[in-house]
């Protein structure tokens, strides 16, 4: 018996999800559109990290949806040069939002499939696709003097509203910030790039492995403070010359630096202290998009100015797990499934949201005080499926 069904509340949460997840299914009507999983039914779009985010929870429940469709629509969509968009409008397969990317998550979702099916039959067909991927980001989206790399804006990076530059930033340079998560995203590829490219015996191995030794010692370089004990995005000017200073905003984008295997052992320790910090990152429901000490902290969410959100979750359990702090990875994942459960129990109408309110039980609101989005699966499928299939977290101590 899987755990959640001695779990009645548990349960209860991952019916909705399902339901949800079966719901929002769209059937695209053009030449080579697979099924796929939609986060906003009936708005002509798929987006790029939505998509590998429901690709990871639908892993866990491929008899009732194929995990992989939407990333292949995706790849229908690269441009020749290896640009591949934030969103794409479906009916023309052209961006959405210009040359706004989004954090590159393709390879990581790809060496899941394989790492939980056993499946090695797509990597010849969508390496030569992520490889191009990885080396236009390389080429278009790196600071010419120490090598870090930028988003446009911080909608690029999915973070909508943090303070981490300017939204929109002038000529999609970042504002002068280079952002700790890409770069992490992009070591995070490269490993698994590096995988693949072993399987295949294609001779891009080493390459890959050689991006990955570079971009360690640069996140650990420029990103990372040792009074802190944290990382942080980098304010850079264009110029090679020009003076780099950390941002002093604690944001839940550092924990890339886990599930990328960016930190050593050491500021991992760090940053498990900032994440079990009741002041910082450890809230009623964790894990807050910045930390509860910043002053643009709300307690109610705006958002990403305290929400919690479901894929930064995710990823900061599985890298907790990575570094063997089943732990706090078993603690954290408990409390956001309770907190999720309470505000599904407590909170009219009982659903799934796009985010939730650190502090309070229930979802978090956007700037202007109006709810986020309801009935989110999306990336809300991801605890209450992915969670409770994975029996790391629910072994006993």
């Amino acid at each position: 018996m899987a755990f959640y069904d001695k779990n009645p509340r548990y349960n209860a949460l991952r019916e909705k999800a399902i339901e949800l997840a079966l719901k929002n299914l769209e059937h695209p009507d053009f030449p080579g559109w697979k099924p796929q999983m939609c986060c906003m039914p009936g708005v002509g779009k798929i987006w790029q990290w939505d998509s590998c985010f429901m690709a990871l929870f639908a892993l866990d429940i491929p008899d009732i949806v194929e995990p992989m469709n939407n990333l292949d629509n995706l790849y229908l969509c690269q441009r020749e040069d290896g640009f591949m968009a934030m969103a794409y409008v479906i009916e023309t397969r052209q961006p959405a939002f210009g040359e706004l990317i989004n954090p590159p998550l393709f390879a990581w979702v790809e060496w899941e499939y394989f790492r939980k099916t056993g499946d090695d039959s797509r990597f010849e067909r969508i390496f030569p696709i992520l490889d191009k991927y990885y080396l236009w980001l390389k080429n278009h989206r790196r600071r010419p003097g120490s090598g870090l790399y930028f988003f446009e804006s911080p909608g690029a990076s999915g973070m909508d509203n943090t303070p981490r530059g300017g939204w929109p930033s002038f000529q999609n340079m970042g504002s002068d910030v280079s952002h700790i998560d890409l770069i992490c995203q992009q070591l995070l590829s490269a490993r698994h790039l590096a995988e693949i490219a072993r399987k295949l015996d294609n001779g891009k191995a080493e390459f890959y492995l050689a991006e990955a030794d570079e971009l360690v010692k640069l996140i650990n370089r420029y990103h990372w403070n040792g009074k802190t004990g944290f990382y942080y995005d980098l304010f850079e000017r264009s110029r090679p010359e020009s003076y780099r200073s950390l941002i002093g905003n604690k944001t839940a984008a550092a924990f890339w630096t886990l599930i990328s295997g960016a930190a050593s052992a050491e500021q991992a320790d760090a940053l498990e202290k900032h994440l079990l910090d009741p002041d910082e990152f450890f809230t009623e429901h964790p894990i807050p998009a910045i930390s509860r000490d910043d002053p643009n902290y709300h307690a109610s969410g705006w958002y990403w100015l305290g929400g919690v959100w479901p894929p930064m979750v995710y990823m900061t359990v599985a890298g907790l797990k990575k570094y063997g702090k089943l732990d706090t990875a078993r603690l954290i994942a408990r409390k956001h499934l309770d907190a999720m459960c309470r505000t599904f129990e407590e909170f009219e109408p009982h659903t799934i949201w796009e985010c939730y309110s650190p502090e309070y039980m229930r979802p978090a609101d956007r700037e202007e005080g109006v709810l986020v989005r309801k009935d989110f699966v999306g990336w809300g499928g991801l605890g209450p499926i992915a969670f409770l299939n994975d029996m790391d977290l629910w072994q006993e101590n």
